[in-house]
């Protein structure tokens, strides 16, 4: 898609997440940001990267873990008709990590944020606010803490992966809880990698 399509379809989903927004006065998800390709304003794109930011405990939203509660969230919003790929990211942590190098707020659950959509459709990345780390330090600091968490959570569902009660609460959304286990393992492992390569 081209970008002005891409920023279209932005507008479109956080229209979407306002209408979530009315659902509850207890909001789930807090916050979307837009990282990754579409911030280097290219004029072409495969597929807009979003990071959800949820009220859960940051042991439920570890990298790449995929919290039950949150799961029915894509499809109440029919994400699935906009060529978008999300991470959820707990609300006590930074929305920036090793995959999330910068981002910018396009919607929380109190507001759209019209500016920043403006400013990405005129391309004017230069007045917005981008969140990402201070510096190496800083995103060590935090890879160590997200390590710790998702090294938690990794034994968490291998110890509950064959408790029934467990198994049905993880079954709902289109995701399984085979895939419960492969995103633990799979974010623990991209975790281990980003820290060696900090380490150098």
């Amino acid at each position: 898609m081209n970008y002005s399509t891409a920023v279209a379809r932005l507008r479109s989903c956080a229209a979407d997440l306002d209408r979530l927004a009315g659902v509850s006065d207890e909001p789930l998800l807090l916050e979307a940001w837009v990282f990754c390709e579409l911030l280097d304003l290219p004029d072409q794109l495969d597929v807009i990267s979003l990071a959800l930011v949820v009220d859960l405990p940051a042991e439920d939203v570890t990298w790449r873990a995929r919290p039950a509660r949150a799961e029915g969230v894509p499809s109440f919003l029919r994400f699935e008709k906009y060529p978008l790929r999300w991470f959820w990211r707990p609300a006590v942590w930074p929305v920036w990590n090793h995959a999330i190098g910068r981002a910018v707020r396009f919607w929380s659950h109190t507001d759209t944020e019209s500016a920043a959509l403006d400013a990405l459709e005129d391309r004017r990345l230069d007045t917005l606010t981008v969140a990402a780390p201070a510096d190496a330090e800083a995103l060590h600091e935090q890879l160590l803490i997200e390590h710790e968490a998702a090294l938690q959570h990794l034994r968490d569902v291998v110890d509950r992966y064959d408790d029934r009660e467990w198994r049905r609460g993880h079954s709902g959304g289109g995701v399984h809880p085979d895939e419960h286990l492969w995103c633990a393992a799979k974010g623990l492992v991209d975790l281990d990698a980003a820290l060696r390569d900090l380490d150098g």
